[in-house]
């Protein structure tokens, strides 16, 4: 019994004390707003496209819904999901789909479904594009808003800025997500592992899947598909054209809800609108309605894990994996940089890469992995600096519908973890995990660097972290690199003359906190830095293989042809 009434008595300590952090820790109001005027360097070699120029506002600031409208890459990015959208429904309606194809199937419909937003405008494609990876696709976000992305809400307040509601974060990749485990704190390491999200909110607690929780989160985001209830999402299956393949995976009358009469107008209300007085669930549902739209809720999701760990989506083709299959060579630059991951750059502390074997007796190199993911599951603050640039900082008011997206302005702190574990989406399903809260203030998800160098075409312009201040693999590469390698470069809030930032001076990281220390100062030559992108560009899937004269084999580097089972 006293065993019992400690473990009861930590648990409300914990929910107890969630609040109070917050208040000290979460929400820093001490940073000043950046200057409307501070002059954008364009990424070399990108050029602003005719069609959008129209939107580029003062300030380096961009009229999102003319970028809508306009841009480029939202209108190749449309073509796309609707031609997805269209063979995903085309393989539905054949009859030829086994089980196991249909439930895949069924995701990628979803995914692609634009009809699943608040608006009828936004599918998860829109931010998640295949072609760069399934993250953000679209260059001129990228350069002027970090690659967050717009929601399916415009914003229609005269002169506000910005005229859409906006996520505060570059929308990652899912590509391998679901080989993430559900999130667990392992108290011998001090660690979290798994999860998914930057800050690993998405814990797979109740269905044991963690990629399976991320599908539900922007669906009723209100910054992003922004549905007023979950039961809206069911509604619209249940009006969709691909409604008979749910309920051939799911079971016949998976979606017979008795809705209200004013379903309708409840599910085109986006979420926050102040008419809703703050409900989540404002439709008006019986009790074994309301078990029924979520059990459907949580199978709309399993299905989209379901197309996401498929082989449309995780399908390990890249050159690196041929590599290890013996099936191709790396040239050798690319070996040199394999070299520089597991050695003087450090990469593979926590982007694993399944070396190495010893079963001869000598660490020999070889991989123990078939199929490496490149990730450790844990959680670091690399040190990034804020990117003044997110159009997030600026939805400080409230829009048409009576929603601020953020009320602290530039004030915000993005914590990542530290968001997640302080209760800024709501109590952790883990109420213990709270005490975990000053040890990963700042920290965010250690990504697979799988398809970190896929994209479109040639000359995209892409956002990398959590934030996209980063904008190719080289950036990234230096920044990991010379992070520490300049002190005093950036004074008082600003690089000093006869620097440059992300060449020379790297303003101070937005939360100091728990930083990573590993990294920073790695002493690179230039050369070595495009070695090691050269490697990272072998982790692209989809490769075929070409003659190559300056080609190295695999030699002892790869593993067995004949793995073990598993």
């Amino acid at each position: 019994m006293r065993l019992h009434m400690s473990v009861a008595m930590i648990v409300c300590l914990a929910i107890s004390l969630l609040p109070g952090i917050g208040a000290k820790r979460v929400f820093s109001q001490n940073a000043p707003p950046p200057s409307a005027e501070t002059a954008l360097r364009l990424p070399a070699g990108y050029t602003i496209p005719p069609q959008d120029k129209p939107c580029i506002l003062p300030g380096n600031k961009v009229d999102i819904q003319c970028l809508i409208a306009n841009d480029p890459d939202f209108v190749r990015i449309r073509a796309e999901e609707a031609g997805l959208e269209a063979q995903s429904l085309a393989a539905a309606k054949s009859g030829n789909l086994d089980p196991f194809h249909a439930v895949e199937t069924l995701g990628a419909l979803e995914i692609f479904d634009p009809s699943l937003s608040v608006n009828n405008n936004l599918a998860c494609s829109f931010c998640h594009d295949p072609a760069a990876g399934y993250g953000n696709g679209a260059s001129v976000l990228s350069v002027f808003t970090g690659g967050a992305n717009p929601g399916s809400v415009p914003i229609t307040n005269h002169g506000k800025y910005p005229d859409s509601r906006m996520a505060k974060r570059n929308p990652q990749s899912y590509v391998y997500a679901p080989y993430f485990p559900p999130l667990q704190y392992n108290a011998t390491q001090g660690d979290f592992y798994g999860g998914n999200f930057w800050d690993g909110r998405a814990t797979g607690y109740r269905l044991q899947n963690s990629s399976a929780e991320q599908a539900q989160g922007p669906p009723v985001d209100a910054e992003e598909m922004a549905n007023p209830d979950t039961a809206c999402v069911v509604w619209k299956l249940a009006q969709s054209s691909y409604k008979f393949l749910f309920e051939q995976v799911w079971g016949t009358g998976s979606l017979e809800i008795a809705w209200p009469a004013n379903v309708k107008t409840v599910c085109s209300t986006p979420k926050g609108a102040a008419s809703l007085g703050g409900s989540a669930t404002p439709l008006t549902l019986s009790p074994s309605d309301r078990t029924r739209a979520q059990q459907a809720f949580d199978e709309f999701a399993q299905a989209i894990a379901a197309y996401e760990i498929s082989s449309s989506v995780s399908p390990f083709t890249s050159k690196f994996d041929g590599f290890l299959a013996a099936s191709n060579t790396l040239t050798a630059q690319e070996k040199r940089g394999y070299a520089l991951f597991n050695g003087k750059a450090q990469c593979n502390t926590c982007h694993i890469d399944g070396r190495s074997s010893t079963d001869m007796g000598t660490d020999n190199g070889a991989a123990t992995n078939a199929a490496p993911l490149f990730s450790d599951f844990t959680y670091n603050n690399i040190g990034l600096p804020r990117n003044v640039i997110l159009p997030w900082y600026a939805e400080d008011f409230p829009d048409q519908w009576g929603f601020t997206g953020n009320p602290l302005g530039f004030g915000f702190t993005d914590e990542g973890v530290g968001l997640f574990l302080d209760g800024y989406y709501g109590a952790p399903p883990n109420q213990l995990w709270g005490q975990q809260l000053p040890f990963f203030e700042g920290k965010f998800q250690t990504s697979t660097v799988r398809n970190v160098g896929k994209v479109p075409y040639k000359g995209f312009v892409k956002a990398y972290m959590h934030n996209g201040y980063l904008l190719s693999l080289k950036e990234v590469v230096h920044f990991y690199n010379t992070r520490d390698a300049y002190p005093g470069a950036f004074v008082a809030g600003a690089c000093r003359p006869g620097t440059v930032e992300k060449v020379n001076c790297w303003p101070p990281p937005e939360d100091p906190n728990n930083e990573n220390m590993t990294i920073g100062n790695l002493g690179l030559t230039n050369a070595e830095e495009n070695d090691l992108v050269a490697f990272l560009e072998t982790l692209t899937d989809g490769f075929v293989q070409t003659a190559s004269a300056n080609a190295t084999p695999a030699s002892t580097l790869r593993r067995p042809a004949t793995p073990p089972g598993r």
